[in-house]
Parts: structure tokens; sequence; C-alpha cells
């Protein structure tokens, strides 16, 4: 639960504090008037919030020091902190015509001297305060990192030894969750005692394609109280003139007032510092060297990758940590340190589920979060290895029935965004449930505890395992909150254009909301727009073109953009690597005349691309796989190239390349989910259906499997055991769990229904499916399937022979309707065994091919 955070002020200081209060996290924070009620007792309602509270903070000017009602509640916390030596007194100085020595003898001691000056300073200082104990855990006791300090000490000597100097800049390299941010700030604590505000810096988190405006954004937003629309509009067309050179000095000259009070800052990313094959951006070394020069600056990077070694070696004041998984026993420890932060007692579950978290602090978390609600059964039984663990402990943490309504919304909210303003979350969860302040508080402390949602500085957002298996699991939420919060995002924007007041999570949210609803990119707002906040919106909108055609549209609206915006040429590649899938998908003619830009920029993705195009606009498969072994030696979108080159050779029949290629990328296919599937098909249609249900289990374990491995399962049921009805069954549970690979789930439903004679529920699913990319062909087949159940053979082959682009899987549909034909007691002997002979032809010249597949 997060403390209670009493302000004292005078009129003078009103409109700074409220500004202090924006920053800090919503609801812990009571000062007059905002916290007090008219009519209330003045007095004693001072000396209670005061009381209540676990932070003193005095604003000192003239006025709040000749102020009697100040000089009570500084008397009233007097008294507080002889009650509880652990009550916490702050004192920002706000007039510069007040010292230290204007204030009360025995608070003199309490002044923030270094904390700065602007109200986000004094909030960050407040809010790493309270982030530390007493007052929380989350910064607590570290467990099972001494001997990495040790090492990292070893590291930091050795660099001051080489070169005379400490290394000012720091890659905190490891799995998300696995404790690089702990690692960090105690490393930071230990190594630079002599600034005991080391850690209070800022925070920030960098887009997978950012650049260095990325960093001048965030940067600029922090330090310029006067940070508007307008502004910071002309700052960025200038910003974005510079060279690399001057952008990176430019960037090093604002990193440099942190450094004055003593404090670090961090850019938590994924890969956001490096290329696809997983060098350095241009950029970095330029920034790297920038820094050289001013060893003050303490620059850390939390990032998914370390920097291979010959690119490290050219910058002598970097540092980097790759940060390991920690030991059973600490693990252990931490779930039961965990535990008590829930209130609850302890529990931990056996050794087998001890050693599938594998060694990783996030995952601990969660499990100890679960085992506080529902004891050690819900995670010690039926465990599929460490992958299905992770998901299933991720995926009951999520679950509705375990949420509260207020916990449900906040979820729902920051999956749709990057961030959010704690404020402006909380004003739109009172108006959608009436939430207290004190309520919306302790919700969102729990959601952190649990590991769900994390704290970047004043704002809020999901942790990123838990947004895409949030959406998978819950899709995109109520209608109703999104247009609610919509509606808002535009109203507080609004405000703060008049106000002359720039929040950059605020137009990022308004950029993300607004794809989100089908809509396009105000003029006004296009010179705010970042190319990495681009490239994340037009991914988010074209994947979500797969359960809505209206979204492929969008990613064309938003990606066209990326034509004339000024950007690093990598951020547009992958744009437009969206942008004329996209095209491709809804059959734009125009996506010929963007790959001929594509060709004329020379991106390695230009043989993906085109191939993607030959497979999806029904041309000549041959040219398609041509085109993928090209894409292979280019190495850009891997795991896509080699998916759809076994698609081709699956679809042509090609079956020895397939298994040869299966077999040269077994690693990879091992990991991922469409290439599993495949082979899972090729082990049906083989009838090795004990290899292929290990390889089910296999699949069930990965995270991203879009219900492959119940539709898998439900396969083998129709095909082997004759169980239409209960893979049915399986597929309608799977069907209303939500998540992604809805249509293809649709589709083998239907046919599943077909078969089990539930003709109502299977033209239901036609009339779902017409309207969708390829509905009209597979509205058909399955039509087919329905007349093939009702023994209507001539009906089934009629509607067969209706499908335009037909496949491998309709020649076995084909086989399975002659096949059926013929055991139909009423077909006379010699036709039954022509129509076998017919079928056996079939089957054997597409002997390893999967009757059921659907392409996803």
């Amino acid at each position: 639960m997060l403390p209670n955070v009493f302000l004292s002020l005078s009129g003078v200081d009103a409109d700074f504090v409220k500004s202090v209060e924006e920053f800090l996290p919503d609801g812990i924070a009571h000062f007059y008037p905002k916290t007090f009620s008219n009519g209330e007792n003045l007095v004693a309602a001072m000396e209670a919030r005061v009381a209540d509270s676990e932070v003193f903070v005095l604003f000192a000017s003239r006025k709040s020091l000749d102020s009697v009602w100040v000089g009570f509640e500084i008397d009233r916390a007097r008294l507080a902190k002889i009650k509880n030596p652990n009550f916490k007194i702050l004192v920002f100085i706000t007039d510069p015509e007040v010292s230290a020595s204007d204030l009360p003898e025995w608070m003199r001691e309490f002044w923030a001297d270094s904390a700065g000056l602007s109200p986000r300073d004094v909030a960050r200082f407040i809010r790493s305060v309270i982030s530390e104990p007493p007052f929380s855990q989350r910064h607590g006791k570290t467990y099972g990192r001494g001997a990495l300090l040790d090492a990292i000490s070893r590291d930091h000597e050795d660099i001051v030894y080489k070169v005379g100097e400490s290394p000012n800049v720091f890659v905190f390299a490891g799995n998300a969750g696995i404790g690089r941010r702990t690692v960090e700030r105690e490393y930071f604590r230990q190594t630079f005692s002599t600034l005991p505000l080391i850690n209070f810096g800022p925070s920030f988190p960098l887009a997978q394609f950012a650049d260095l405006a990325d960093l001048y954004r965030a940067l600029r937003q922090e330090l310029d109280v006067g940070f508007t629309p307008d502004q910071f509009t002309h700052d960025l067309v200038i910003f974005s003139d510079m060279s690399i050179e001057q952008q990176a000095a430019e960037v090093v000259r604002n990193l440099s007032y942190f450094a004055k009070l003593g404090q670090s800052i961090t850019f938590v990313t994924g890969n956001g510092i490096y290329e696809d094959r997983g060098t350095l951006k241009a950029w970095v070394p330029h920034l790297f060297r920038a820094l050289e020069t001013d060893r003050r600056v303490k620059l850390a990077f939390v990032s998914n990758r370390t920097i291979h070694d010959n690119e490290l070696r050219d910058h002598p004041n970097v540092l980097q940590v790759s940060v390991p998984s920690v030991q059973e026993r600490d693990i252990r420890a931490l779930m039961i340190a965990t535990a008590g932060e829930f209130g609850a007692e302890a529990q931990l579950p056996n050794d087998t589920v001890i050693k599938a978290i594998g060694g990783h602090p996030g995952i601990a978390k969660t499990v100890a979060s679960t085992l506080a609600r529902k004891g050690p059964a819900v995670v010690n039984n039926d465990l599929q290895g460490l992958y299905k663990l992770q998901e299933e402990i991720l995926a009951d943490s999520l679950t509705y029935d375990a949420l509260t309504e207020f916990e449900k919304d906040i979820l729902s909210i920051l999956s749709w965004i990057p961030q959010i303003n704690g404020n402006l979350l909380k004003d739109i969860i009172a108006k959608q449930g009436g939430a207290t302040n004190q309520g919306f508080a302790d919700t969102l402390d729990n959601l952190m505890r649990g590991c769900l949602v994390m704290n970047l500085g004043e704002n809020y957002a999901i942790s990123e395992p838990m947004r895409g298996l949030f959406r998978r699991k819950h899709g995109y939420g109520s209608s109703q909150i999104q247009k609610s919060f919509a509606a808002e995002l535009r109203s507080r924007w609004d405000e703060a254009v008049q106000n002359q007041k720039l929040r950059t999570e605020l137009f990022d949210a308004i950029v993300y909301m607004a794809a989100l609803e089908g809509g396009t990119l105000a003029p006004e707002f296009r010179g705010l727009l970042l190319a990495s906040t681009l490239q994340e919106v037009v991914r988010d909108t074209y994947n979500r073109g797969h359960e809505d055609e209206a979204a492929f549209r969008q990613a064309v609206s938003w990606g066209a953009l990326a034509k004339t915006m000024r950007m690093d040429e990598t951020t547009r590649e992958e744009i437009l690597s969206y942008y004329v899938r996209a095209q491709t998908r809804l059959g734009d003619q125009d996506a010929l005349e963007t790959l001929k830009f594509i060709d004329s920029r020379g991106y390695r993705s230009r043989y993906y691309l085109r191939s993607f195009y030959v497979r999806h606009s029904g041309g000549d498969l041959e040219q398609a796989i041509a085109l993928l072994n090209e894409a292979r030696k280019a190495k850009k979108y891997m795991d896509r190239v080699i998916a759809d080159l076994a698609l081709c050779y699956q679809r042509l029949g090609r079956w020895r390349e397939l298994a040869d290629l299966l077999k040269e990328e077994d690693r990879r296919v091992e990991g991922d989910p469409q290439l599993l599937d495949l082979k899972i098909g090729m082990l049906i249609s083989q009838g090795d259906f004990r290899a292929a249900e290990r390889a089910i289990e296999t699949l069930r374990g990965l995270p991203r499997e879009g219900g492959r491995a119940d539709a898998r399962t439900a396969r083998i049921w129709m095909q082997r055991d004759g169980r239409a009805g209960d893979a049915q069954r399986l597929l309608t549970r799977t069907l209303q769990s939500g998540g992604s690979g809805q249509l293809s789930l649709r589709r083998l439903r239907a046919i599943a229904a077909a078969q089990a004679g539930d003709e109502d529920t299977a033209r239901r699913d036609v009339d779902f499916l017409k309207g969708r990319p390829g509905g009209a062909d597979t509205a058909l087949r399955i039509e087919s399937h329905i007349a093939l159940s009702k023994g209507a053979y001539e009906l089934a082959h009629k509607r067969l022979a209706e499908v335009k682009i037909s496949t491998v899987q309709d020649h076995l549909l084909r086989a399975r309707i002659l096949e059926t034909q013929a055991n139909d007691v009423a077909t006379p002997l010699a036709q039954a065994k022509l129509l076998r002979d017919e079928a056996a032809r079939l089957r054997a010249q597409y002997r390893l091919a999967d009757e059921y597949f659907l392409d996803v």
C-alpha cells in the first residue's frame, strides 16, 4: 500500500505544488485545499491529515514560514517524527530569498538541497523516497546478486585501471523481469556511494525503432517547464536537421542537467539500441563518444541483449553487464518475502515448479501472487514445461474471475496505449465505476505487486509480457470504455494546448487510440509524431487486420506517412513492410509501386515482401519460392521467411523439400508456433500420432501459439478417432476463451460441426466467415462438408468445384467425399471400387499433405 504524503504550503506556492501533485502517484498526496472538505474543522482536519501521513513535505517560502497554519502543520510533523522514527520529513525551498537557516533548527537536516527546482524534479524526488523501504518493498532486499555485484565491481575497477576514468555508460542486459533494474540500482548504490541521489534520476521507456529524437523528446519533457506543443514542433524540426554528431551533443547537453543533481538516467528498452542483425544502431556509437567528454553523466540502458565485443572495444567509457537468472534457493527466499508483501502466509510450490520458474524473479513474484490468492495446488498440477508453466501462471493472474472491476478496466486501458499519467487514469476509472482516490491507489499498488503493471515515473504501463497475453486472452475490452477514454484524451489534449503544456504520453495515447478507433492522424499532430511511435502504431494496426479487415485499410492510411516523414531508413523499411503487406491483403494495385520504391532503396526485406505479394495475389508459387530463397540469404524477417517457404512447399506438394527445410531449421521449428504446427501436420499425415501428440504439448507451451495446439488435437480426434462432436466442443471452448487465431479456429469448428451433424452451428460459422478475407472459398468448402454429412455427394462435389483458388486440401476433401460415397451401402460394388481407386490415387499423390491445414 502506498504511503500518504502531506504537502504543507502557503497560497503563494499553490500552483507549484499543484504541478508537483500531478506527477505523484494518484491519491497519495493531501494538501489544502484540494483534499479538505467544505465545512470541515480546519485545525482538526490538519491534525488528522498529518497524523495519518507517513511523509511530510514542506514547501518553504517566506510566506509559508510566516504562516500560522503552516507553523501548526510543522509542529504536528515534529510530534509525528518523535512518535515514529520512520516518519519522513522533506523540505523543498521554493523562494530564492529563503535559506536553510530560515528553517526551524530541528528541520534543517531534512532540506533536500540537491533535489532540483522544477515540479518534475521535486515529484521525482518524492517518488524515489516512497519507493524505498520502509514505505515500499519493491526496491527492498535483493536476493542472489552478491556474486554478480562483486563481478561488476571488478569490471568497473578494471576499466578505471586501463583508461584512468570510471565508465559512465552502462548496459544491463538480460531477459525482461530477470532483475536488470534491481542490479542497476544496487550497483549504482554501492559504486557511487558519494552520490546519494544516484538512483533518483528519471527512467524512460525506449521504443524498438527509437533514434536520438526519442531520447531528446523524453529529456525535454522532463527538463522544460514550458514544454509546449508549438515549441517542441519547432525544436523537433531543428533537431532533425542536425547531423548525428550534433544531435548526440545536444542529447548530452540535456543529460548533464541530471549529472549536476548527482542522478543517473535510465532508458529501458527491448532491443531499441540495436539493428535487427544485432549490431548497434548508427546513432549509438556517436552518443557513447559524446558522453566520453562528460564523465559526470551516468547513463544506463536496460536491454534484452549485449553489445558485441568488437563494437564495445571502441568505447572505453561503457560497462556492460549480463544479468543471469538467480539460483533456486534465492527464488524460494524471494517468494517467501513476496508473500509477506501480500499479507499472506508464506507458501511454496513443489520443487518441479521452482525449477520451471528458471531462476526468473519476475515469474517468481507472479507465482507468489497466485499462491497468495489460490494456494500451491493451482501451480503444482499439470505441468507441461517452463513455457507452459509461465504462460499458465501469467494467464491465471489475468483471468477475469480473479480481477476486480477496477483492475479489469485499468488493464484494458493500459493494453491499448504505451503509458498514461496516473491522474488521468484515475479520472477515467472513477467515471466508469466510481473509484475513490484511496481505492484507486490501492488497486494500482496491488497490480504492481502482482507484476501486472509497472510504474514509469508519474505514469503507468502494463508490463510487456502481460500486454500481448492480455490481448490474446481478452481482446481489446469494452468498446464503451474505448469511446469514453478517447473522448477524455481529446478533452485533456485541448486543455493542454490551451494551457501550453505538452504531455508526450498524452499525445502518444491519442495517436494509439485514433488508430484503434479507425481514425487518422489530424494534421495538427503530425509535427509531433516520432517515427518510432508511427512504427508501433502501424505494426499493431496491421496485426489487428487478421481479425478485422478494416484494420488493414488503417495500416495503409497510417503507413503512408512513412513515405515523406523524416526518419532512419531502417525504421522506414519496417513501416513500409507493414504498409505494403496491408496493401497486398487488400488487393491494392499500388502495392506494386510500393515494392518498386522498396527495391530502389535496396532494403533487405525486398525479397520477402515480393514473395508475400506473389503468394497473396495468386501468383506463381515457384516464383515465390525463388524469392524466399533469396530472402534467406538476406537474413531479414527469418522466422516469416522460413514459415512462408514451408507453406509454399506444402501447397505445391514438394514434401521432400519441406521435410528437408524443417530438418535444417529444427531449432527454429521447435520455438516457432507456425513451423511446429506444419511439422505436426506432417506427422499426422504420416500416421505418427504419438509423435504428433508429443509435439502438440510442446506447441501448447509456446507463447503466441494462438490456439493451434487445441486445433491440432481436434484434427487428430476428427481424422483418427472420428470424434467430430468432441472436436467441436473443444474448439468452441477455445474460441470462447478469446485470443488470437479466431478465424482459423472458426473455420475448423465449422468443419467439425458439419461432420458432427450440427448444421446450425456450421452455417452460423459460414455466415460469420463469408465477409472475411478468402471467406467465399471457405464458405464453399464448409458447404461441401455439410452436404457430405447429409449424403448429398453430388452437391458436395459441386460446391467444392466452385472454389476459385484450389488448394491441396481441396483434393483431400474430394478424396474424403469419394471414400464416404464408396462406403455408402447404396453405392453399387463396381462404382464403389472406382471411387475407392480414385480416392486412393489422390491420397497417394498428396500422402504427406495435412488434410485439415488452415493457413492463418
